[in-house]
């Protein structure tokens, strides 16, 4: 079950997509303008379908402070329109998170397609996400067992500098991923494929290495 906000002025066909998906077993969360889909956003429903023309601020408008903001940025959103200038706008731009532009009117089964793809399509990154952050751990786990001091004292003020960050706080004494990787390529402690995985920037969100 998936928790999918609607953001759709029309009364009526708000609660006929939440009639749809509630029936498809997901938990829908109307938003019948921008100020309240923003304010619903912000508990992180699993998907957003997005109309474009809203009471109060444009649908644009709505999908780039959802994409502006680090706790929202990551919710994929499906945009449902009946402009079709608009469409082809969004699909030119190519914003990142927007995982599908439709045309209104769609069909119910059209919609479950469209939400179950998305849907699958999120759950799958976040797996590969994971499974990278697991990677990117362990890394830093090995370089700070089996690396010369010097390497070990740079991750460590590195991981420090990140969680000062994740707080709020600007460090920039350390040295970044990208120069540790480099340095520990070059002295033999890492392949270019484990030099890439270093360089990934931990999340400010969910740090890859807890301690």
């Amino acid at each position: 079950m998936a928790a999918i906000l609607i953001v759709e002025d029309d009364r009526g066909l708000a609660e006929a997509i939440a009639c749809l998906l509630r029936k498809a077993g997901h938990s829908p969360i109307m938003a019948l303008d921008a100020r309240s889909a923003l304010r619903e956003a912000a508990d992180l429903p699993d998907l957003i379908l997005l109309d474009l023309v809203l009471p109060d601020l444009p649908g644009e408008e709505v999908l780039h402070c959802l994409k502006s903001q680090l706790e929202t940025a990551d919710i994929p959103v499906l945009v449902l329109t009946g402009d079709p200038e608009a469409a082809a706008r969004l699909r030119i731009l190519g914003t990142p998170g927007l995982v599908g532009v439709y045309l209104k009117p769609i069909s119910g089964t059209q919609l479950r397609q469209v939400v179950d793809a998305a849907l699958a399509s999120t759950r799958q990154q976040g797996a590969d996400d994971d499974g990278q952050r697991q990677r990117h751990g362990d890394l830093i786990r090995r370089l700070i067992v089996e690396g010369p001091d010097a390497l070990v004292f740079h991750v460590y003020r590195r991981l420090h500098a990140d969680r000062m960050r994740a707080r709020g706080t600007i460090s920039t004494d350390a040295l970044t991923w990208t120069e540790i990787g480099e340095w520990a390529r070059v002295e033999g402690l890492l392949d270019g494929e484990e030099a890439r995985l270093l360089r990934r920037q931990p999340s400010s969100r969910r740090n890859s290495l807890s301690a």
